[in-house]
């Protein structure tokens, strides 16, 4: 989409048009009806016949399946940029990481794509939409004549929100930056597209380019997640919205209290993790520069092992159950990589991944839903 990017005052080096990925769901709504309960195992199914495309049944990590450019689709457009992806990539431990940041360890392959397209769908069921604050986020992205309205997601790992949110405010620009190429098993819809960059090097350059910012599970990622955060003020136009989704890496007990003996290990997994509970206090902080702000925090049972649940709920509840054990996998190479021996991460590993398989014990995640909405009237 050339020639559309009015809110990117630089041509990029490193545009990506992606390489393959599984992206689930139907188009996405704003709002989910309950009725959509019938069908929750459906999608589960189809989800988890994807995933084993990507994983195999056995699923053991080779370096073809792990190069990140291989997927049970071919590509589309495998990537465009006048340098090659693989400048942006590299192996560590059987895993594909980007190359540009080693703040940032989660791998950047299909796989970890694969596990963030659960995480997606799963943060979608359970807050009936792509966003909370509608009523701000609707009035930001508004038509008006004059002016293109533009949205920017930092972090847009998998593309999964990007390309459902462009689907449904088709007169938006949607751009999506992250440290690697998204790997995409279609063509993004023509209002949307992908940059490789390092929001650590900041982003003023899109000083009021944007009507909505969009900033989901980066923290450990960023070096100085405050002036991240000014930043973002100044890149949105009068009336934008900022929003904001993080985990807080931590389980919980089902009284919702911290598992202490099971959170000890966080820090080491990279700096930056305490910054997701205090998005909201930063937000505080900032002052004036907010005309409104808010949050929701949300616990999600990790498996469905709460009484009397939905089909939805069960639906989301062993999506986030999915997403944990992929993440047990994504954070391999990083405890490897900080010298633990392989047998020793190996068996934390099958023991992790035994005791949430088989619910042994009752755990939740807590995510917080954080959002701003800059003072004036969007032009």
């Amino acid at each position: 989409m050339e020639g559309r990017g009015s809110f990117s005052p630089r041509p990029s080096d490193y545009s990506s048009y992606p390489t393959p990925s599984h992206h689930p769901g139907d188009d996405a709504d704003d709002e989910l009806d309950d009725d959509d309960d019938r069908s929750e195992r459906d999608h589960y199914n189809k989800m988890m016949f994807h995933s084993e495309l990507f994983y195999g049944e056995d699923s053991e990590n080779t370096s073809e399946s792990s190069s990140g450019r291989n997927s049970p689709a071919p590509s589309v457009y495998s990537y465009h940029s006048s340098i090659d992806g693989s400048a942006l990539l590299r192996d560590l431990h059987g895993r594909v990481l980007n190359s540009t940041s080693e703040r940032y360890a989660l791998p950047a392959d299909v796989e970890e794509h694969g596990r963030l397209d659960l995480q997606h769908e799963m943060l979608k069921r359970k807050r009936n939409g792509l966003f909370f604050a509608q009523q701000a986020v609707r009035r930001a992205l508004a038509p008006r004549e004059g002016l293109e309205r533009a949205a920017l997601d930092v972090g847009s790992g998998s593309g999964s929100w990007l390309i459902d949110m462009a689907k449904q405010f088709p007169h938006v620009d949607f751009l999506g930056i992250d440290l690697a190429p998204a790997n995409l098993n279609m063509t993004p819809p023509p209002n949307c597209r992908f940059e490789c960059d390092d929001v650590n090097l900041g982003i003023t350059h899109y000083k009021n380019c944007f009507d909505l910012i969009h900033i989901s599970c980066v923290t450990p990622g960023i070096e100085n997640y405050r002036k991240l955060m000014d930043e973002v003020a100044e890149c949105l136009r009068p009336g934008g919205v900022y929003l904001t989704v993080e985990g807080d890496m931590n389980l919980h007990d089902e009284k919702g209290d911290l598992v202490p003996e099971l959170n000890e290990g966080v820090p080491a997994r990279g700096p930056g993790n305490d910054n997701a509970t205090r998005i909201y206090t930063m937000l505080q902080d900032q002052g004036p520069i907010w005309k409104t702000i808010g949050q929701k925090v949300i616990y999600i049972p990790v498996g469905p092992w709460e009484e009397k649940m939905s089909d939805k709920d069960r639906y989301t509840s062993e999506l986030m159950r999915q997403n944990f054990l992929r993440m047990i996998q994504s954070v391999r190479p990083l405890l490897l990589s900080f010298g633990y021996f392989e047998e020793t991460v190996d068996k934390w590993s099958a023991g992790a991944m035994d005791e949430i398989e088989n619910m042994k014990n009752k755990y939740y995640v807590r995510w917080l839903f954080t959002w701003a909405v800059k003072p004036g009237k969007p032009t």
